[in-house]
């Protein structure tokens, strides 16, 4: 296995660029969760004044090991609904079987999730 190097981080903000550039307009203005340009603190200070005085509790959710448990196989099936790419699925096909380097040197090799 290969530790990823700067040629494989520039292929993948490349990769990264392109899914913003097809779903990005999809999403919501007011959806902060792994989107360009916005971050946990500026959804606290939208949280703050959209709450101010009118609530007494605020409850958080959170989907736990989410990402740890993607279907590989949906994902792809959703992606190829948008792309029509053999090349550029099969680039994330690799990824998502990328092998993982845990802390004892051993190399995980996942069935779901995303490395």
């Amino acid at each position: 296995m290969e530790i990823p190097a700067l040629r494989d981080k520039i292929v993948q903000r490349a990769a990264a660029e392109i899914l913003e550039a097809i779903y990005e307009q999809d999403l919501i203005k007011i959806s902060y969760g792994y989107r360009p340009g916005k971050n946990a603190h500026q959804a606290i200070q939208a949280i703050k004044k959209e709450l101010s005085g009118k609530y007494n509790h605020i409850v958080e959710a959170e989907i736990k090991g989410f990402f740890n448990n993607i279907n590989h196989e949906w994902l792809i099936k959703m992606l190829k609904e948008r792309i029509n790419d053999n090349t550029f699925l099969g680039l994330i096909k690799k990824w998502l079987k990328a092998g993982i380097l845990d802390s004892n040197s051993k190399i995980i090799n996942p069935e779901n999730g995303c490395p």
